[in-house]
């Protein structure tokens, strides 16, 4: 397992990630070879990763930005009605489809960010490609989505 640095056209090992902020846009894709397997999007930088696990691990661990403040939570968006949840539900990475996962900065509330995930679920017998979306602070989403990939 490993992350990757993006210089030219070459992909490098990388120790970490770049310390950031937390970005406006942000997104998480799966990829295809050459290069690693996961592929980030946005103002952070041109960083890839081996597992999406690894990746909201180094997300985690970079953000300048410490945890805290006024968290209100995680709360799963259904149409235009908020619903407060404790997890988002498990999943295994490799049944996200491409764009994967985006987080959007939300004007208000303020603090926020909008994750959406790009799934597919059992159904019974059958699979269901679905949009997720969930409402929560930058850590908090990147936290959730880690357990809910690793469970």
């Amino acid at each position: 397992m490993a992350l990757w640095l993006k210089r030219g056209r070459r992909w490098l090992k990388a120790p970490a990630l770049a310390p950031y902020l937390p970005p406006g846009y942000l997104r998480l894709s799966p990829a295809e070879a050459p290069g690693p397997s996961w592929r980030l999007s946005g103002a952070v930088g041109d960083y890839g990763a081996d597992s999406l696990p690894e990746f909201l691990r180094a997300l985690l661990s970079a953000c300048r930005r410490p945890p805290g403040g006024r968290d209100l939570g995680l709360w799963e968006l259904m149409g235009e009605n908020l619903r407060p949840i404790q997890d988002i539900p498990s999943f295994d990475p490799e049944s996200l489809w491409p764009p994967g996962v985006e987080l959007a900065r939300l004007r208000r509330p303020p603090d926020r960010w909008l994750l959406t995930l790009h799934v597919a679920r059992p159904k019974g017998r059958l699979v269901a490609a679905k949009v997720e979306r969930y409402l929560a602070s930058w850590h908090t989403a990147l936290e959730e989505l880690l357990k809910a990939c690793t469970d």
